[in-house]
């Protein structure tokens, strides 16, 4: 409205103005990112648990994150039979998935920027130990940054500048509210994370 009330018929008098509304539709998107994270992280219902095909969901997750960067090399390696079927929520480990595959590319594209040749290689294996499914997710992104577990769980801390430190409590609590554990790792070159979930 004060867009179009100001800046109708006389565009050159206004350019500052412009610029300002600019900047407060910006600033507005990023708030709206904000608390829709922060609703989501409150909000979180508990798990609506059905037996679920766990390779489709993270192979829907790999092209979906893969349409984002096709630079970056992404891996599904399966130990086990071509179906791995669990009790969990689809949706809430759609968006546990979803948001580590990204962190992995992002670190990826941080890396990048400060080095010419980088490899770009995100593996994720599937193993079974006893009566646990175990998955390992590894990158050659920047790792952890020397960071301790607690931090890097702990709402609102984050090391992307335009990062909410919402992503990984989610994360967190989707993995706890399934009765699993989370591991997070540095390496020689990047980061790994180990997720552990019983089988029921």
């Amino acid at each position: 409205m004060i867009r179009e009330k100001y800046l109708k018929n006389n565009k050159e008098k206004n350019n500052n103005l412009s610029n300002y509304l600019n900047t407060i539709m910006k600033q507005i998107k990023d708030i709206e990112h904000l608390v829709n994270e922060f609703s989501d992280f409150a909000r979180m219902p508990k798990p609506l648990l059905k037996k679920n095909n766990l390779n489709q969901l993270i192979n829907e997750n790999i092209n979906l994150i893969n349409k984002l960067d096709k630079d970056v090399d992404i891996k599904l390696i399966n130990h086990l039979s071509n179906e791995v079927k669990m009790y969990f929520d689809y949706e809430q480990f759609n968006r546990l998935f979803f948001n580590l595959i990204k962190n992995s590319l992002e670190s990826i594209q941080e890396k990048a920027l400060k080095a010419n040749k980088i490899n770009k290689n995100i593996n994720i294996e599937i193993r079974r130990r006893r009566d646990y499914i175990i998955i390992n997710l590894s990158d050659t992104g920047v790792g952890f940054k020397n960071k301790q577990t607690k931090d890097l769980i702990k709402p609102y801390f984050t090391t992307k500048k335009k990062g909410t430190g919402l992503g990984l409590s989610i994360v967190d609590k989707i993995v706890s509210d399934h009765n699993g554990s989370i591991k997070f790792l540095n390496h020689k070159n990047g980061a790994k994370i180990q997720l552990i979930f019983p089988i029921r």
